[in-house]
């Protein structure tokens, strides 16, 4: 009968032997697998942080029932793809909508960013994001401009306020809110966070994601259109209903791992 055998002690220089082992061992696995990105055997895995302060702010709006098609044909949506309702919340009814998400990010990028996004269902019926229109403070790489150049987007957190601001002049999107000293806490729908899991852009490329407890678990509240001051002036503003449906701050960060233009080497070119 076997017996329970106690470790021995990890002494100094058994640490410091392991963590030599560990920098070599990782590092040679990280060269090859460099390698096989390069030669396209392999998809890179980069992390991407989306920072707590200022927190993650996303401002959800119905998109109105007469401007469905119209937004379908603006956007151009490839044939595998179509508008999809979906909840955002538990306690919803599907809904078709678009979001505005501000949020300070650190890793694959850098700085301030703002998109706007629809939903979108695959042939599965799996809903997934579309981004539609995205901007950054500082330069960064997307699949539609392979740069995005740097432009206005204004997301901090001054005298109990949170200020927003994306775009410029009469065509910017605006917003103010007050923090209440009591939130509502809310739980987001399953489909509304599995929808990460592919982030899809106008041209059919997406970006893979892959998250851990902190985005299914993610620490929300809703605050109430009384606390907000919106001004949109932006082009997507006459797709959707004047006010937002919710309007959802994260107070967590959230950390992903993401693998960029995942799917470019299987899409069909015509």
């Amino acid at each position: 009968m076997n017996s329970y055998l106690q470790p021995k002690p990890l002494s100094k220089l058994g640490r410091i032997g392991r963590s030599i082992l560990k920098r070599f061992m990782y590092s040679q696995l990280m060269i090859f697998s460099g390698i096989k990105i390069a030669i396209g055997k392999e998809n890179p895995l980069v992390r991407f942080t989306v920072e707590n302060d200022p927190p993650s702010i996303y401002w959800v709006y119905r998109i109105k029932s007469s401007k469905i098609k119209e937004l379908e044909q603006k956007l151009g949506i490839s044939e595998r793809f179509s508008l999809c309702p979906i909840r955002c919340l538990e306690t919803d009814e599907p809904e078709y909508l678009l979001t505005i998400n501000a949020y300070r990010v650190s890793g694959l990028a850098n700085g301030l960013r703002a998109e706007w996004s629809v939903f979108v269902q695959e042939a599965e019926n799996t809903p997934r994001y579309l981004i539609i229109d995205a901007r950054s403070s500082q330069r960064s790489v997307d699949p539609i401009d392979i740069i995005t150049k740097a432009s206005t987007v204004i997301h901090e957190r001054r005298d109990g306020k949170i200020h927003s601001q994306i775009g410029d002049g009469d065509r910017a999107f605006r917003s103010t809110i007050s923090i209440p000293e009591v939130a509502t806490p809310i739980i987001t729908s399953r489909d509304w966070v599995s929808a990460n899991d592919y982030i899809y852009w106008g041209n059919g490329i997406c970006d893979r994601t892959f998250y851990d407890a902190g985005l299914a678990n993610a620490k929300q509240n809703r605050i109430g259109n009384e606390h907000c001051v919106i001004s949109d002036g932006s082009f997507w503003s006459q797709f959707v209903e004047p006010d937002p449906t919710h309007v959802l701050i994260l107070q967590n960060a959230i950390e992903f791992a993401i693998s960029p233009w995942e799917n470019i080497d299987r899409l069909h070119i015509r």
